[in-house]
């Protein structure tokens, strides 16, 4: 009888110990979750407070994009010389990308004859076909990509979302605004570097 009981122990322990680990395992990954969603605050100074201020808002020469587009064929920043470029980095799981896609949409309505826009999915919770349904229901309609291989998210090292990343005409970096954006910073922040 101790036998039994002593082995109904130990698959008691054995089933505490297992349920430990899996509860550790979803903390991390809710953890991991929010760090990546971003906090919705910006950092640095803007385009716009640099360019009142006299000062040059150059963070340095951005990194390549090149890749197929969802719906508008091929984008790349060579196809797009001479031209500010607005790079919006998202993905559909991201409760704050949600939120700030209609404000993007809005801008690019309005300046997206002045300005490139590209939206860079980041791969891993979501598939390139969770993306092109996401853009769909939220009726997006300024280019996007799936970022195969996470090169454009690394090479900006981006690892907050979302993360829009405003880069002059000369594709030099101007400005990193980590979180949410929203219709008020993104008219400061593209008439800005339409005026610079």
């Amino acid at each position: 009888m101790n036998r039994i009981a002593s082995q109904s122990d130990l698959h008691s322990g054995r089933k505490r110990r297992v349920g430990r680990v899996w509860l550790l395992a979803l903390l991390g990954l809710v953890a991991i979750a929010a760090a990546a969603c971003g906090s919705g605050s910006s950092s640095g100074s803007s385009v716009a407070e640099d360019d009142a201020n006299g000062q040059s808002s150059t963070v340095g020469n951005a990194p390549a994009i090149d890749g197929d587009t969802f719906s508008h064929g091929r984008f790349s920043l060579e196809l797009n010389t001479g031209k500010p470029v607005l790079v919006n980095f998202w993905f559909p799981s991201c409760p704050p990308c949600r939120a700030e896609m209609p404000d993007l949409q809005a801008a690019y309505e309005k300046y997206g004859d002045d300005v490139a826009f590209i939206g860079v999915q980041q791969l891993g919770l979501d598939s390139p076909e969770d993306g092109e349904a996401f853009l769909s229901e939220l009726q997006i309609t300024y280019p996007n990509m799936p970022d195969i291989g996470s090169t454009v998210q690394f090479g900006y090292e981006v690892f907050s979302f979302p993360t829009t990343v405003f880069l002059d005409k000369n594709h030099d970096i101007a400005r990193v605004w980590t979180g949410i954006i929203g219709a008020e910073q993104l008219e400061e922040q593209l008439s800005a570097l339409l005026a610079s």
